[in-house]
């Protein structure tokens, strides 16, 4: 009884203004925009918020992960193995650590105060988040690769080695380099 007179009340004061009800209200201030509209702006929004991407860049990363699940099990059943339910769960923990790592380094990304040198803002945490955003991506697009290669496709493992050598180069790698050196520092 109380929310109807809650009701009862706005409708009034609506009145006064020349609308019916609330309903004529919604209808003529947001015209075509639905409430389901309006439900998938905030998520959309509350993306970029959060995660520092476009809503169309986290559905293909969703999707991409997504992708990479399929093609694993699929894979694994050429392989012979048994499918597990554990799988799918471990797909939703890669999503939320993955998530979680963007969140947090976009939070400090956007959050903390650097110093701007020459107009020039030096700002490590959106190196960071870019970085670490690539190489998730990196990550899941060889692991989807892989998964395509054990399934049939050819193409997949020229792919793979056509990355392999760029990033090679690109990072200055050789071939069948050892890292020996490195580990007789560090012990």
């Amino acid at each position: 009884m109380q929310q109807s007179n809650k009701m009862r009340d706005i409708n009034f004061l609506l009145k006064g203004f020349g609308f019916i009800d609330v309903t004529d209200l919604k209808a003529s201030t947001f015209g075509f925009v639905t409430t389901t509209t309006l439900k998938y702006s905030g998520v959309f929004a509350l993306v970029k918020t959060l995660f520092g991407v476009d809503w169309l860049f986290f559905i293909a990363y969703v999707a991409l992960i997504s992708l990479e699940w399929y093609t694993g099990v699929k894979a694994s059943f050429k392989q012979g193995k048994v499918h597990e339910s554990r799988k799918l769960g471990r797909m939703f923990l890669k999503i939320m650590i993955y998530m979680s790592l963007l969140f947090i380094l976009n939070s400090f990304k956007n959050g903390v105060k650097t110093p701007v040198f020459e107009g020039f803002e030096i700002n490590p945490f959106a190196w960071l988040y870019w970085v670490v955003l690539f190489v998730i991506i990196w990550q899941l697009l060889i692991s989807v690769l892989e998964n395509l290669n054990v399934l049939g496709f050819k193409w997949a493992k020229k792919a793979i080695e056509v990355i392999n050598i760029s990033a090679s180069k690109k990072l200055g790698i050789k071939n069948g380099e050892n890292n020996d050196s490195e580990q007789s520092v560090i012990t």
